[in-house]
């Protein structure tokens, strides 16, 4: 791109503005150095690979710079999506600057060697419809961006516990699963009671995080009576004692007597 300044600029402000939204450790720093990456830098080059210097004014060119740039998240997004990885903030960016640097190639190969910018007596400047169309343009992209980063506080989301008895084992024995799976909003201690029969009441308390998962085995000798064997299982807060939280029951097969 030997004398195509402005791509090699933007080929430069891609690998830079890539490194800075994947390693600097603030937040509000990534988007910065993202924002450019995502709404400007990869619409321009696809636009400069497209048209001829000449064929659009600045404020044409830089609106469809934001265009191409925001196309380029969305199909990228679809490509991301069906790809191994997944959508990754490392994965984002290679693509991003890939689809600039090709843009860039393109448009150098297109250019006449050595060309420079066209040189105008006056600047031209968008009139106040399109100027204020171009920013609210960017405003709100610059707003999604923003947006689809933060994470949005949910006090009013209501967690939620689950509780489970699954019978199993084999002929000479049976056991029992009991299980507790925790999507509550923070940790939550519990008291677990499993009774088997007219055995004794078995008494389990621990603690889950959210998204943590417990299971109690437990193994009884099989009905000879010819009835199935009952099993409750209650759970309980810890710091609601004697208000069942959830409660469960099945039922373990007799032992089967047939030869």
């Amino acid at each position: 791109m030997s004398g195509h300044h402005d791509l090699r600029r933007v080929g430069a402000a891609a690998v830079v503005c890539a490194l800075g939204a994947l390693l600097l450790p603030f937040e509000a720093v990534r988007l910065l150095f993202a924002a450019p990456l995502a709404l400007l830098l990869p619409g321009y080059a696809i636009t400069a690979a497209c048209f001829r210097r000449d064929s659009l004014d600045r404020p044409r060119f830089l609106l469809v710079s934001l265009v191409l740039s925001l196309s380029t998240l969305a199909l990228g997004g679809l490509v991301l999506n069906y790809m191994p990885g997944g959508i990754r903030p490392l994965s984002w960016a290679l693509l991003l600057v890939a689809v600039t640097g090709a843009g860039c190639w393109v448009a150098a190969r297109r250019r006449p060697a050595g060309s420079a910018p066209a040189q105008t007596s006056r600047p031209s400047w968008p009139r106040p419809v399109a100027a204020a169309l171009l920013l609210g343009g960017l405003a709100a992209a610059t707003a999604a961006l923003v947006l689809s980063a933060t994470t949005v506080p949910a006090d009013n989301v209501v967690g939620y516990t689950e509780l489970w008895a699954l019978p199993g084992g084999g002929a000479e024995s049976r056991e029992v699963q009991v299980g507790v799976g925790s999507e509550e909003r923070r940790t939550v201690p519990y008291d677990l009671l499993i009774k088997l029969g007219d055995e004794p009441l078995v008494r389990h308390q621990f603690r889950l995080a959210p998204g943590a998962t417990r299971i109690v085995r437990l193994r009884t000798t099989p009905s000879r009576n010819g009835k199935p064997i009952p099993v409750t299982a209650t759970l309980l807060r810890q710091h609601h004692t004697g208000k069942i939280y959830r409660r469960v029951k099945t039922w373990l097969p007799p032992l089967d007597r047939s030869p």
